[in-house]
């Protein structure tokens, strides 16, 4: 369970490092097969180049039709096999999931969003990050670049399958901008800050960088999970370890809102009843699918929540917190302020 001492942590940070989240036998499993996913394609391999970052989609070379409770009809991926099931609902990370997505006070659920929906959630998507080992002639890694912010709404779960050491690379991020005064520091500085982040050479030129929007190169070891929330300004930084990256990212949203378009294979004869309710496709209760992706084969995705609002009542939010982003049409935002003067004002409480 979460305590207070890794709550206030992660209402500082914007993230938290769960220590020995998986088992050695869970690791032995999960690199197994993750041999046979990722490194014994050769594909993979003369893709990872020194000046690639490298993501893969965990079972996104295996699709089948799916039909869910709430009869949506589409293709979903399957995961690699029952280990990688079984980190969609970690026994450790479970109940931090359910407070930091099931409680408004975080930012992420809106507030309006009813009880008996709390603290249900679901996996948004996932990603694979694989970096070979590197050697004294490799070329300079690139890295990526600084996104997230204080609106978004989904939480990320990183499993590190190999220890990240200092000075290794790997996810990184700016603590505390999770909060949008924390924010506006990293804003106000000047230069390409995106993508200079990770380049002491170039943040030691700017003053009080360290103090005003201190980088933490996030360590840990095999087995250990790095939670987040996406509010955070975070990224890759360059690798620069000798042994290979490989890391797993599980990506959680609110039940009933939406950050991508991906969908799961709910009738996986494998998977438990909690593992499907949590890869479900939901309806869009509370944000309406992206207007660059076509979901015409399930108009149940894009109903909104009678308890539908233009945003969220940010008096309920923890000090420094910002409440998360209801994507709207222009056209349902119309309708929810002109219906009975609900929601008509943006700063209407919900």
């Amino acid at each position: 369970m979460i305590d207070n001492a890794m709550r206030d942590e992660f209402a500082r940070q914007g993230y938290i490092v769960v220590p020995d989240v998986l088992d050695q036998q869970q690791l032995d499993e999960l690199n197994r097969v993750y041999d046979e996913h990722v490194l014994e394609r050769e594909e993979t391999l003369s893709a990872a180049g020194t000046d690639k970052q490298n993501r893969f989609y965990i079972g996104g070379r295996d699709k089948c039709e799916t039909t869910d409770r709430h009869g949506n009809s589409y293709t979903g991926r399957r995961l690699w096999n029952k280990a990688y099931m079984d980190l969609i609902d970690n026994e450790t990370m479970l109940p931090l999931l359910e407070e930091v997505l099931g409680d408004p006070a975080w930012g992420h659920a809106p507030a309006h969003m009813p009880a008996e929906l709390r603290p249900q959630f679901r996996l948004d998507h996932d990603n694979v990050h694989y970096k070979p080992g590197r050697t004294p002639t490799d070329g300079p890694d690139k890295g990526g670049g600084l996104h997230g912010g204080p609106a978004a709404f989904h939480v990320t779960c990183v499993y590190e399958l190999k220890t990240v050491g200092p000075g290794d690379g790997g996810f990184g991020c700016v603590v505390g901008t999770h909060k949008p005064a924390n924010e506006q520091k990293l804003k106000d500085m000047d230069g390409d800050w995106r993508w200079n982040w990770s380049d002491t050479e170039w943040t030691s030129k700017l003053p009080n960088w360290d103090e005003d929007v201190p980088v933490h190169r996030v360590e840990a070891k095999a087995g250990d999970c790095i939670l987040f929330t996406e509010k955070l300004k975070h990224g890759t930084i360059p690798w620069a370890g000798k042994g290979e990256r490989r890391t797993l990212f599980y990506k959680y949203v609110p039940f009933g809102m939406h950050h991508g378009d991906a969908a799961y294979d709910t009738n996986d004869p494998e998977l438990t009843e909690r593992q499907k309710r949590i890869l479900e496709f939901s309806p869009c209760w509370f944000n309406e699918p992206r207007e660059d992706r076509d979901y015409s084969a399930n108009p149940a995705l894009t109903q909104l929540h009678p308890l539908a609002r233009v945003e969220s009542d940010p008096s309920v939010l923890l000090p420094g917190m910002s409440p998360p982003h209801i994507r709207l049409t222009d056209e349902t935002r119309a309708k929810l302020l002109s219906d009975d003067g609900r929601g008509a004002s943006t700063n209407a409480k919900a």
